[in-house]
């Protein structure tokens, strides 16, 4: 599949990531704009990154991680897998999210999603749902125990015409 063809996304095709875990600082910042959304206007700026985790070393596995974190770090790994690599992908939703047990900082995890539906309808976009499905790593790198599975509505545009319709963007609030 090339990532510029976005017409090579159809249904049934499988997007599949590498091996990414959640870190430390992936938790971090989280933690960091909870804090921040609580108590917007009341010194907030005497914090900084690593200010509530202290910011050392990287913990061993064993905390675990929040689903908004989990669900984050997923929709990353999948926008920087292969085929949606050069592709603006804006997200519209997420839904059937089911957890099969908690994930933890440090675990290797890996992606898989199923193109359920495709629209391209709307001129330069392509609408995808995606079925995921996110596998704990077994031994010797093969596929473990799926601990997470959920469905997410994506927009796609290719990386030309997100360029075209940002600047076009900027040029009508310039004037």
């Amino acid at each position: 599949m090339l990532a510029h063809d976005l017409g090579s996304l159809s249904v049934g095709s499988l997007l599949t990531t590498s091996t990414f875990t959640v870190k430390p600082a992936d938790l971090t910042a989280h933690v960091e704009s909870s804090f921040l959304g609580q108590v917007v206007g009341c010194g907030e700026e005497m914090l900084t990154t690593g200010s509530v985790s202290g910011g050392g070393a990287p913990e061993p596995w064993g905390r675990l991680c929040p689903l908004p974190v989990v669900l984050g770090r997923v929709l990353s790994a999948l926008a920087h897998s292969d085929p949606l690599r050069d592709v603006a992908l804006t997200l519209r939703s997420i839904s059937r999210v089911r957890r099969f047990g908690e994930m933890v900082v440090g675990e290797p995890l890996t992606a898989i999603a199923t193109v359920r539906f495709r629209s391209g309808r709307v001129p330069n976009a392509t609408h995808v749902t995606l079925a995921v499905e996110v596998h704990r790593e077994s031994h010797h790198g093969r596929v473990g125990a799926t601990a997470l599975s959920f469905e997410v509505g994506l927009e796609l545009r290719s990386a030309a015409s997100a360029a075209v319709e940002a600047l076009a963007t900027a040029g009508a609030a310039a004037a």
